[in-house]
């Protein structure tokens, strides 16, 4: 949320007024059901699931009054190093305690000037040997149905399909998952079995998002 100079404001205005697209599009993605929690997933890494998290994150706290951006990914988390902060504290430690009584400082707070909005952050946390047993826990259950009474909306960002299962149990407890391929990057076999797996294990996959995009060739409106 640091401010950008001068020459780079009409190239960031067209970026966020892509993910304002999107979180309207998230926002009406379901008539009957209200969408509170949705993680974002790619099938490989480097797709741009965690830019995708990211850019979602602040252009929410434009909207909404809190908004919480978590990093799921504790094999290879990037979360914290986007936002520049500790990993010290995050949510391996938060899954650790035995209560859901959680310090503010586990939180990083960032606030826009634009709007009345506050995005809090929680990183990764420390290493753990059993990433996918904590996420599969009732523990993260718990976690998120106490920030859903704390939060108006909420991102998880979280490992690529292919490469480990640790997005399976996530997606499963959420409202929605948003799957990142790149125009670039992504083998449309690879896209095509990780849409599968989410599937046949019961996410509600909303949408995809289409990164790395040539905007030379196409609007950014046809970015997703």
């Amino acid at each position: 949320m640091k401010k950008r100079n001068t020459t780079k404001k009409s190239k960031q205005f067209d970026e966020l007024e892509v993910y304002r697209h999107l979180r309207t599009n998230i926002e009406y993605s379901s008539v009957d059901t209200k969408v509170q929690i949705v993680n974002v997933t790619s099938s490989n890494p480097g797709e741009g699931k965690t830019t995708t998290s990211s850019n979602l994150a602040i252009v929410s706290a434009n909207q909404f009054s809190k908004v919480l951006l978590v990093d799921c990914d504790m094999r290879k988390p990037q979360i914290h190093k986007k936002f520049n902060i500790s990993n010290r504290f995050g949510l391996s430690n938060v899954l650790a305690q035995d209560d859901m009584n959680i310090p503010d400082t586990y939180f990083q707070k960032f606030k826009d000037k634009k709007g009345d909005g506050v995005l809090y952050v929680l990183p990764a946390g420390i290493k753990v040997p059993n990433p996918l047993e904590l996420l599969s826990s009732d523990k993260f259950k718990e976690f998120l149905a106490y920030m859903r009474q704390r939060f108006d909306f909420i991102i998880l960002d979280c490992p690529p399909i292919l490469s480990v299962s640790d997005a399976i149990p996530v997606s499963c407890v959420c409202d929605g998952t948003i799957f990142v391929v790149s125009a670039q990057d992504t083998d449309k076999k690879m896209a095509r079995t990780a849409l599968t797996q989410l599937q046949r294990n019961g996410a509600h996959v909303i949408g995809s998002v289409l990164s790395k995009a040539d905007r030379t060739v196409e609007s950014y409106y046809n970015y997703y």
